[in-house]
């Protein structure tokens, strides 16, 4: 099955995202983990909760993403 530019753009859309989102739930996993052991130690701090959170990504990071991949299928495609 071959997709046209706008279903190809808009899957590598939707990827980049679910990617994003996957990394996201994984730090955010990894944070409370963290966080749990700091309040089993004793060091569990606002400021070490914060420094703990994950930055949020952007429709800039999605683009970003959304280009790597195609890179990926451009170069493929071209041999």
């Amino acid at each position: 099955m071959s997709l046209n530019p706008f279903e190809l753009r808009f899957k590598l859309l939707e990827m980049s995202t679910d990617f994003l989102e996957s990394q996201a739930v994984k730090q955010q996993e990894l944070a409370y983990e963290a966080w749990n052991l700091a309040k089993e130690q004793g060091n569990a701090t606002m400021e070490f909760w914060k420094s703990l959170q994950p930055a949020t990504y952007s429709v800039e990071d999605i683009k970003k993403k959304a280009e790597e991949l195609y890179e990926f299928v451009d170069k493929n495609d071209k041999r």
